[in-house]
């Protein structure tokens, strides 16, 4: 190991302590292992196993992360590694958990009253939630009454959201930024949403026009046929039935109509009744047949 290494098994050596390692390794360690070389030479061979694994398609690469170097997977290759390891417990924080740990992000060191105080809530459960997963850390105690307890970020957080050091984390300005941002894609979204829908009405508006240019004269137009008798409703209970004139017989006329065509006829023999008010009977007319053929007196 006197020797000088060669830039290939230089390398070599790193890429085998990065796959070993379970952690990110700072270049000033590898420096150390890797003799004849400083931090800066580290992280040019570093690149240059990185251009290797791009030309030749490998599945992972070298990522800077938590102040170190680490081999990571690809993002591009996540769903087929999420499919593999669907059965593995993962990470999963709650909006609240999220949100004090944003508190406590870009305003580290904080006290659990300062976050309540932020948040409008008690976060006792949150800050446990989150010192149990190994986000947070106790990194002192305040100088104030009762000297209450510090927190701050833990390397586990950087790895996690993948960032280098607290230095990438957006400034107060590149959040507003950020958000106006979203504010006027939102806005955008709801707008092209507004004209779709008034092409829509736009189209609507000329297919009615066309249909009315297209319709054919009023003196052609073709009247429906009256509905028959039989479609028109019954009167209502408590309704005044209308009493018929000279158009026909009244309902109860039709009643007794029916009534009279549903009875048997007489018998041969039988006594036909005497009307008083219809007309003359049969022995008035032959009588009057009688009385005609005779001479006057």
């Amino acid at each position: 190991m006197s020797e000088p290494l060669t830039p290939e098994q230089a390398r070599a050596v790193i890429e085998a302590v990065l796959l070993s390692a379970d952690s990110p390794v700072a270049a000033t360690r590898l420096a150390e292992v890797v003799e004849g070389q400083t931090p800066r030479d580290v992280a040019r061979l570093v690149d240059e196993l990185r251009e290797q694994y791009q030309q030749s398609q490998r599945g992972f690469t070298i990522v800077e992360v938590a102040g170190g170097y680490q081999l990571a997977t690809r993002p591009e290759l996540s769903p087929w590694l999420r499919r593999f390891h669907k059965d593995r417990a993962q990470v999963r924080l709650s909006q609240a958990a999220l949100e004090a740990l944003a508190i406590i992000a870009f305003k580290q060191p904080v006290t659990r009253i300062e976050i309540d105080s932020i948040r409008g809530v008690n976060s006792s459960g949150v800050m446990q939630t989150l010192l149990e997963v190994g986000m947070i850390r106790l990194v002192g105690r305040s100088e104030g009454i009762g000297k209450p307890m510090l927190f701050g970020t833990t390397r586990e957080f950087l790895i996690h959201f993948g960032l280098k050091s607290l230095a990438e984390l957006p400034r107060p300005r590149e959040l507003e930024e950020l958000l106006a941002e979203g504010e006027q894609k939102a806005r955008a979204r709801a707008g092209a949403g507004g004209a779709h829908a008034g092409a829509g009405s736009a189209g609507s508006a000329e297919e009615a026009a066309q249909a009315v240019a297209t319709a054919p004269p009023e003196d052609e137009w073709v009247h429906p046929a009256p509905e028959a008798a039989t479609d028109q409703e019954g009167p209502d209970a408590g309704d005044e039935l209308p009493l018929d004139g000279d158009d026909g017989p009244t309902n109860g006329g039709q009643r007794g109509a029916h009534l009279a065509a549903d009875e048997d006829p007489p018998d041969a023999g039988d006594e036909l009744p005497l009307d008083d008010d219809d007309g003359p009977t049969d022995g008035d007319q032959r009588g009057e047949h009688l009385a005609a053929d005779e001479d006057p007196p």
